[in-house]
């Protein structure tokens, strides 16, 4: 019998977003190391690109140009994501045209290049570099030769997010589980709580916000009726992050901790009290 297909293991161009580039957010240096050591295992290449950002769309950053070159043998696809964004859908060919280099599993594309020098008061902004890891080889290159299959969706349609999956399944390499069947997660309960809040923080908070809210478990123990009582602290750096995270009235912050406790609830199967507390960070 064929064994399943495992699951695939895929980087993003949003992988590398310039964020992870900037101390001021500080961010761990994993995000720009994993996806490194994910492609020495990787089935396939997934880059995808937001049409909708006009400062970052018209070209792969520099860390994605030497990551795709390091391990050209990987397959790769390019996926533009959020077209329902754009009026002018000639853009998806320039764009098309700009990321592909005009080439795509190995045929030339019959799409005219677009984007032309322009004076430096109109150009897109550059991708942020890294000293130490660009490749010379890379210099002055936005796009990649060889990517395989170009998918353009909206990741709010699901027919067309359907179609990728499908895609992602038929490229899939049989091989072992890399877990028993029994085993539902290898994270911890208080990962998986952790997790679920930041998912929220992320969801709800704009800009860098979520990225400067830290996380402190200060209550974790069972209830005397059986219910797992939670208490976490969320420290931010700002009173403006404060007023924003709690909300108007505090309904922000108490929409975060029902919906984190009816997901915990799902999850554990069991009653959820979950008490959230908005913190300036000393």
């Amino acid at each position: 019998m064929m064994p399943p297909p495992k699951k695939k293991k895929c980087i993003s161009h949003e992988t590398f977003p310039d964020i992870c580039l900037s101390p001021r957010h500080h961010l761990e240096l994993s995000l720009l190391e994993d996806p490194w050591k994910s492609m020495e295992s990787a089935d396939l290449v997934l880059v995808l690109v937001d049409v909708s950002d006009k400062w970052t769309r018209n070209q792969l950053s520099p860390q994605v140009l030497q990551c795709l070159t390091q391990f050209s043998q990987v397959p790769s696809i390019l996926v533009l994501n959020k077209v329902d964004c754009l009026k002018q859908k000639s853009i998806l060919l320039e764009l098309t045209a700009t990321l592909t280099e005009g080439v795509v599993n190995g045929k030339k594309l019959n799409v005219r290049q677009a984007f032309r020098p322009c004076p430096d008061t109109h150009c897109p902004r550059p991708a942020a570099k890294d000293l130490n890891t660009q490749s010379e080889k890379n210099a002055g290159k936005i796009g990649w030769p060889n990517f395989q299959e170009i998918f353009m969706l909206s990741a709010l349609s699901q027919e067309d997010v359907k179609t990728l999956k499908q895609y992602l399944l038929a490229q899939a390499q049989p091989g072992p589980w890399e877990f028993h069947s029994g085993v539902l997660t290898s994270q911890t309960p208080e990962e998986i709580c952790i997790n679920k809040i930041r998912e929220k923080l992320l969801e709800y908070l704009p800009q860098e916000v979520p990225y400067n809210v830290q996380q402190k478990t200060v209550v974790w123990e069972e209830g005397p009726s059986g219910e797992l009582i939670i208490h976490q602290n969320l420290l931010v750096p700002k009173e403006s992050h404060m007023r924003i995270l709690i909300g108007e009235k505090g309904h922000l912050i108490s929409q975060i901790a029902q919906e984190v406790g009816r997901d915990l609830m799902d999850i554990f199967l069991c009653d959820i009290q979950i008490r959230l507390s908005v913190k300036l960070l000393k």
